[in-house]
């Protein structure tokens, strides 16, 4: 877990912790964007003095509760209705009409309100890519606009989304916190708008100077005292240069591709495929007892989906790691990325590779998510420089406790590298989507420094 600082500059939040420990208890830092677009426009639609003002409450969420995030079943109907709770008691001066979208041909419903309301909350319940867009739509009507988000479910939406405004200069207001009496606190500025000279841009502004005050003071940053040594910054350039690596199951199979100087070589599932026939069963099964062995025991619980993976998903998942490692030999290298979650939801993929990516990462390695090149140059340049391995993570982020829950499938066990000390983990499943599949819940030590960033090439 890493403390979140707000600045005065703070604009957006970007991109470790298991998402499913932090389901039901537990948004991301305020956003106030205000850019030349819209900014001398004047609120309306709804008449002034006519009544309360009345904002359309948007709630984006996905209907395949199987499939939802923040996690499997979550109902989006009774926390629609609790958030609606919490706006009517706290802003009694303002009618909110709610408007549920869950597929594109309900935006309309959402945008065709424009005459008849004074401004717009959009509220990202779910992890619905193709939503992202309409965050945008409805912030370019040139109504006060505020983005807010359901922790952990609508987090990359609501990040990429405020990010995409801010980047078009469209101003909108954004609050994310697990705390609703801080979105309430925020919402209640929209009985301001009607006042004269009230545009988009002059509301954003209030609502963040509003949003800064729920902030916690921020805390002092004790951390545990680890001194990193650092490789020569002209070493470090020429051994990513030398670098290469593999982009499974994605792009043009045999082709190569410069990426800021280090290599991608793009590999087709038919290939690990075969590699993974070729892999020895009894080998594959040592490294499913070793794994087992070394992980602690996953707690009794009421967990939302199956926790436990069955023995035969370690051991493929041991056998995926062999094929991997011949694949590693054949092209003289130690970094892989890999469309995990399509190849397997394909058939193409007989297990998922997450705890040989562990092993591979406690090695040395790299075994990084969903064949990403930018995600993996990041590592590789983190690796270079410090000797550590690093992980793919989907930030969230509470400001009520100034904090940023980072999440993900994968995770080393050993944070200070190879030779470092490990930490324990737990082996569990991997997805709703495909419960079947293996993956380590690192725990990691608490208390050091954590540095997020991200390269794009």
């Amino acid at each position: 877990m890493q403390r979140c600082i707000p600045h005065g500059s703070c604009a957006a939040g970007e991109h470790h912790a298991d998402r499913r420990r932090f389901l039901k208890g537990c948004g991301a830092a305020a956003v106030a964007t205000a850019g030349s677009l819209l900014q001398g426009a004047r609120t309306a639609g709804a008449e002034e003095g006519a009544g309360k003002v009345r904002v359309a409450a948007v709630f984006l969420a996905g209907m395949n509760t199987r499939e939802i995030w923040p996690y499997p079943g979550f109902n989006t109907g009774q926390r629609q209705r609790e958030v609606m709770a919490a706006l009517s008691k706290g802003c009694p001066e303002i009618e909110f009409v709610p408007v549920t979208v869950g597929s594109p041909a309900d935006l309309q419903k959402a945008t065709g309100l424009k005459d008849r309301v004074d401004g717009y909350l959009v509220y990202a319940m779910t992890l619905v890519w193709n939503q992202r867009g309409m965050i945008v739509e409805i912030a370019r009507l040139g109504k006060p606009t505020l983005v807010a988000d359901e922790f952990l479910g609508g987090s990359g939406l609501f990040l990429t989304g405020v990010s995409e405004l801010k980047s078009r200069g469209i101003p909108a207001a954004a609050v994310s916190c697990t705390r609703l009496d801080d979105l309430v606190a925020v919402a209640r500025q929209f009985a301001e708008v009607r006042k004269p000279g009230t545009t988009p841009a002059s509301f954003a502004r209030q609502c963040e100077q509003v949003y800064r005050k729920t902030f916690p003071a921020a805390g002092k940053m004790m951390c545990t005292d680890d001194p990193v040594p650092l490789t020569d910054i002209k070493e470090c350039v020429k051994r990513f240069r030398e670098s290469q690596f593999l982009i499974v199951g994605r792009g043009h199979e045999g082709q190569e591709q410069d990426f800021l100087g280090a290599k991608g070589r793009y590999v087709g599932f038919e290939e690990l495929a075969a590699l993974y026939e070729q892999a020895d069963p009894e080998k594959a099964a040592e490294w499913a007892e070793r794994w087992t062995k070394e992980a602690e025991a996953l707690p009794d619980g009421d967990y939302i989906e199956p926790g436990q993976p069955t023995p035969e998903a370690i051991r493929k998942a041991g056998r995926v790691y062999l094929a991997i490692l011949k694949l590693f030999e054949k092209y003289s290298t130690d970094s892989v990325t890999m469309n995990c979650l399509g190849g397997f939801s394909a058939g193409k993929l007989p297990a998922y590779p997450c705890l040989g990516f562990m092993q591979i990462l406690n090695d040395g390695g790299q075994g990084v998510c969903e064949a990403m090149p930018d995600d993996t140059l990041s590592m590789l340049m983190a690796r270079i420089l410090t000797g550590r391995p690093g992980y793919v993570s989907d930030p969230a982020l509470d400001t009520s406790k100034n904090q940023v829950v980072y999440a993900h499938c994968v995770g080393t066990t050993r944070v200070f590298g190879p030779k470092g000390e490990a930490n324990a983990y737990r082996i569990r499943t991997l997805h709703n989507r495909d419960p079947q599949g293996a993956c380590a819940e690192s725990r990691m030590p608490a208390g050091y420094m954590t540095t997020s960033f991200r390269i794009n090439a």
